[in-house]
């Protein structure tokens, strides 16, 4: 049986959060689950491989890992996770039903952990998606991404608003009725200030500089 949802995780030194994003995907025939382990350096892909289809490249390229998971796929709806990102309940489910009448989007979010300060900034994430933003999960229909060529391989931050916008030419961006939870790891390390203002410059005046991993 082919599967109909394919779920391709771009992952660089995650063991310690991989095991729980595997585990929160349903296990059923219609999903496949693809890691591409992108010069990891650390236990990612023995963990991985006891959950999912494991590619390994040199390269610490989030987009180029995104492209040769979706290369490798057999699905024909597409699910770029990150690995440090759960699915919740009936997330595939919602996310079938929004690409009846839409071609890309992305889910809601919740924070792990949950502390007062995280469930209001996500609040605000969740207001202003139809920016669109996305939430460590964009789906999309194969044939969208195969129109626009995928990732942009050439761009070290704020790939995924590219995707989104190029794929939004040809076609509706929805916000599956559905939650997935993130990560805070870059706002417990770095504080919510700081990480929200990173994020206000590079969308005023865009660098080149390399977005610094959390691990």
């Amino acid at each position: 049986m082919k599967p109909r949802f394919s779920i391709i995780i771009p992952a660089y030194n995650e063991e310690k959060c991989i095991r729980k994003t595997l585990e929160s995907i349903p296990k059923s025939k219609e999903v496949e689950t693809i890691v591409i382990c992108n010069a990891c350096t650390d236990e990612t892909e023995s963990i991985a491989g006891r959950y999912s289809k494991i590619i390994s490249i040199k390269e610490k390229n989030v987009s180029k890992a995104r492209n040769i998971g979706a290369q490798n796929s057999k699905g024909e709806i597409l699910i770029f996770l990150d690995a440090d990102t759960l699915l919740t309940e009936n997330v595939l489910k919602e996310i079938n039903l929004k690409l009846k009448s839409s071609v890309i989007g992305t889910c809601r979010v919740k924070p792990n952990p949950g502390k007062l300060k995280y469930k209001i900034a996500m609040f605000l994430k969740n207001f202003f998606l139809w920016f669109p933003w996305t939430t460590g999960i964009i789906y999309c229909t194969k044939d969208v991404y195969k129109k626009i060529n995928g990732f942009d391989e050439s761009k070290t931050k704020k790939e995924d608003s590219d995707f989104v916008k190029k794929a939004k030419l040809h076609g509706r961006f929805s916000i599956a009725n559905a939650y997935v939870i993130n990560s805070m790891r870059r706002f417990e390390a770095l504080g919510l200030i700081k990480v929200s203002l990173y994020w206000i410059k590079e969308t005023l005046k865009p660098t080149k500089k390399e977005y610094k991993s959390i691990r």
